[in-house]
């Protein structure tokens, strides 16, 4: 069995890297680095340990060079291919020739040792070697600079990482046209969630496709990974890594309308998922199993919004008790249009919720720690953040609950609710801006959008009463924790 060295590392892509440090009386010529990396663009441990062994003989081969200047000696360059590369002192040397696949492949290692980027004329591009894993890092950076959820942020990296394993950590102006489609072509025949699966997990790209009945992924799911890598592109154009988008129009169409992709509930579904035993007769375990959906279905608001929500967020403003959708504290909104304040609709003030919540706050402690006053306390204490938010239990809650009441059919999921509740009230006519206003969606428009106020709820209250539902509900006990 093949011993892998030190200097050999492997991602969780299954990539495996070369990483060597740079010993310190020789860094000030380098500057500075503390440490050498390289991708060895393969998951095969065979091939990466002969690339690695290469790369060492080279490093040697440099280290020994640097140590002998050092020294004041002037060592032979024979080893090295001229190109003018200068040492952080302002010596001129040479590019060092590290023996990989293409002799791009051999001035981009060397460049990125040296730490500078020279410019070298190509046939093809004008544009600077930048690594594809250094562009997706620069990427990733702004978009938590933008306040993306951690959970966004990790999406795009799994996605990009995919993109990494199968082109490799090359220069990101030289993925073009042909590259960009090779790739999708292999993307298309992978099965999702690719590094969950044991099958998979130790395989190469290339033996996954080789193996019989793969699943293919999802044309939904292909085209979220080809539309972030566009994104990718359209970021890295800007910041001037290439000079297009040549992942623009990757996407594939699909015959599906956008409308179908994720489907409503119908009439049977709601009877079926809120006239179960579980509400009649009180069998649920935790408050939020009970809540949690139907405050879904009477907003139409997401899952991650619901159940971030705290006590405070709960109140009443001119006669209108309301849902204060916000990002204080530790809360998470998809976007800046997400804040906003929703009527409670009558039904669930019937059912008993601001009885549940009043409840929860003259529970709160008489004389809070420090702790506790600079947070609200939630509104569904049970439930706890994680990365993804403070919804993942319930969503997984929810997919096992609504296949015991027999709503399985595919694209049948909680975020149902939601489409449920702005087809409602698209079918009863409501204005399309009063619609975005209750769901948190942008209004694209000039007037409303840019200079428009949020609508108050006492505007919204009539059209959240416009969702009127055929279901026989049970109402929710305080006392008991039961329903009767």
């Amino acid at each position: 069995m093949l011993k892998i060295p030190s200097y050999i590392s492997k991602n969780r892509q299954g990539t495996y890297y070369f990483r060597l440090v740079i010993p310190k009386h020789i860094r000030d010529h380098l500057n500075y680095k503390r440490e050498f990396g390289r991708s060895l663009q393969t998951e095969s441990k065979r091939i990466a340990i002969k690339r690695a062994r290469i790369l060492m003989v080279e490093m040697d081969k440099l280290f020994a060079f640097l140590e002998a200047k050092k020294r004041g000696e002037n060592p032979s360059q024979s080893w090295m291919q001229l190109t003018g590369i200068k040492l952080s002192d302002g010596t001129e040397i040479a590019e060092i020739t590290i023996d990989q696949e293409t002799p791009e492949q051999e001035q981009q290692t060397a460049r990125q040792l040296l730490g500078h980027q020279p410019p070298i004329p190509t046939q093809t591009s004008e544009y600077s070697n930048t690594l594809l894993s250094i562009v997706i890092d620069g990427f990733c950076n702004e978009m938590k600079m933008r306040d993306a959820t951690e959970k966004s942020v990790n999406e795009y990296r799994a996605n990009f990482a995919l993109l990494t394993r199968i082109v490799g950590d090359v220069a990101f102006s030289s993925l073009q046209y042909p590259q960009l489609t090779a790739f999708k072509q292999k993307l298309i025949k992978l099965p999702a969630n690719i590094n969950k699966i044991a099958a998979y997990r130790d395989k190469t790209i290339d033996e996954i496709l080789q193996m019989d009945d793969v699943k293919p992924m999802a044309l939904n799911t292909a085209n979220k990974y080809l539309s972030r890598i566009s994104s990718l592109f359209e970021w890295g154009m800007k910041q001037g890594y290439t000079d297009k988008n040549y992942a623009d129009g990757l996407s594939i169409g699909s015959n599906k309308k956008v409308q179908d992709e994720r489907k409503e509930f119908t009439a049977d579904d709601l009877k079926a998922l809120f006239e179960s035993d579980k509400y009649h007769e009180g069998q649920f375990t935790h408050a939020h199993q009970y809540w949690v959906p139907l405050i879904a279905l009477y907003t139409g608001a997401r899952l991650n919004e619901i159940c971030q929500l705290s006590l405070n967020d709960i109140r009443c403003i001119e006669g209108t008790y309301i849902f204060d959708i916000n990002d204080k504290d530790d809360k998470k909104l998809k976007n800046k249009s997400s804040k906003r304040q929703v009527p409670v609709h009558s039904k669930l003030i019937e059912l008993g919720f601001i009885l549940y919540s009043d409840q929860l706050k003259l529970q709160k402690p008489s004389h809070p720690t420090p702790e506790m006053e600079r947070v609200d306390a939630k509104l569904f204490p049970e439930l706890k953040a994680g990365r993804d938010g403070y919804g993942t239990v319930v969503s997984k809650w929810f997919g096992r609950y609504r296949k015991q009441e027999n709503v399985n059919e595919d694209g049948k999921v909680f975020h149902s609710f939601r489409h449920t509740v702005i087809n409602h009230l698209k079918q009863k006519e409501v204005p399309k801006e009063i619609v975005a206003g209750i769901a948190g969606h942008t209004d694209e428009s000039e007037t409303f959008g840019r200079y428009g106020k949020q609508y108050t709820p006492e505007l919204l209250r009539p059209y959240i009463e416009m969702l009127d539902f055929d279901i026989e509900h049970t109402h929710y006990s305080i006392q008991t924790n039961k329903h009767h």
